[in-house]
């Protein structure tokens, strides 16, 4: 009997010890998870203020001063050289074309013959004529001497009125057939200087349209001439552009040459809009075109536009969007303070803004977009605003 109590001793005995074994374990367990979960707490105090102060560093950043002035609207387009006055020339009376004396490129004089047509039919068509006036000189000089009889005759109670009457009509239709002879003979001699198509101003012959031994027709061209005493640039313009021409003032230089601008003037836009291309045509004049402003050459032509309101010039590098809209970093004491701005435009790597802006205040140029708004900042560069 007392054996088997000790039995029951021992097997109790062992059994509170695993218990109070696996209790300690789980504790242990437990305070390591806890350990894992909240590193921070156990880190020295000494390093949580070095990140703290870290954070507080100022920020180095270039600032820009903001200056204002007028923005001109520019706007070019490339243009040709075109003569203002061409002239398609033609014969005036149907022919064969005996000889073309002009090429393409020669310049020619005022009166200066550009082809002759075989004159063959308007030199009889001219002695045709001068022999019906001699024919009618004839008739009248009979008509005028019967007539002087008739006069001398009716004084005498010789003849009777009517007589007297029918010598002078006689002599009307007489001198009228003269006129009418002279005139013929008159249009046959210009029809014979019509064979010879001559230019009627200075200038340079631009194109050929006949050639000798072709028969051409009153009025078909035979060659066109451009007068190079007054010259246009011509170009195209878009047409949703074409507001641009009011109130600009409009230059141009040569393709190649930007040393000298030449003064353009407003001449004429085409009326309608190009199907195809959806431009309209517009032809300035130059006002004091030079040697070396030749017909056909390119010419760039700039548009300046009326002054708007103000803005300021600043590097792109100095605008952000941020999803609320372009906005700069204005400094605000030791920080920066954000500001919207509306972009005018944008070229050459600058921005042209407007907005909550002012006169010489200074921005941040360079990384704005990386700018923390909370951290102070420490200006390390001050550019000025481009141009000036």
């Amino acid at each position: 009997m007392a054996r088997l109590t000790m039995g029951v001793g021992m097997t109790w005995s062992f059994g509170f010890k695993a218990a109070v074994a696996a209790a300690g374990l789980a504790a242990l367990g437990s305070g390591a998870f806890a350990l894992r979960e909240a590193p921070a707490e156990l880190l020295p105090g000494p390093s949580r203020a070095q990140a703290a102060a870290a954070e507080r560093l100022p920020q180095p950043v270039r600032v820009t001063r903001v200056r204002f002035a007028a923005l001109a609207t520019l706007h070019t387009f490339t243009g040709t050289v075109r003569p203002q006055h061409e002239t398609a020339l033609a014969f005036r009376l149907p022919g064969k074309i005996v000889a073309r004396l002009v090429e393409v490129g020669d310049v020619v004089a005022a009166g200066q013959v550009i082809a002759t047509l075989d004159d063959t039919d308007a030199r009889l068509t001219l002695e045709a004529a001068e022999a019906e006036v001699l024919a009618a000189r004839t008739d009248l000089v009979r008509a005028d001497a019967d007539t002087t009889r008739s006069r001398n005759l009716f004084g005498e109670g010789h003849v009777t009125q009517a007589a007297l009457d029918a010598a002078v009509s006689a002599e009307a239709q007489a001198q009228g057939r003269m006129d009418r002879a002279g005139r013929l003979r008159d249009q046959a001699a210009n029809a014979l200087t019509y064979s010879r198509l001559a230019a009627d101003s200075p200038g340079i012959v631009t194109g050929v349209m006949a050639e000798a031994g072709q028969v051409v027709s009153a009025g078909q061209p035979v060659a066109s001439v451009a007068q190079t005493d007054a010259l246009d640039v011509v170009f195209a313009l878009p047409e949703q552009m074409r507001k641009a021409l009011v109130g600009a003032t409009a230059s141009a230089n040569l393709w190649g040459d930007e040393g000298r601008a030449y003064t353009l003037i407003l001449r004429d836009v085409s009326p309608d809009v190009d199907p195809v291309t959806r431009t309209y045509r517009v032809r300035m004049a130059i006002t004091a075109p030079d040697a070396a402003v030749a017909l056909g050459r390119t010419m760039t032509v700039t548009l300046a536009g009326q002054a708007e309101t103000p803005v300021a010039t600043l590097p792109l590098a100095a605008v952000m969007n941020d999803g609320q809209g372009a906005a700069v970093w204005r400094l605000a004491g030791d920080g920066v303070q954000r500001v919207p701005v509306l972009i005018a435009a944008l070229q050459d790597g600058f921005a042209e803004v407007r907005g909550g802006l002012a006169e010489d205040d200074l921005v941040v140029s360079l990384g704005a977009h990386k700018i923390d708004p909370a951290r102070p900042v420490r200006v390390v560069e001050t550019d000025n605003a481009p141009g000036l």
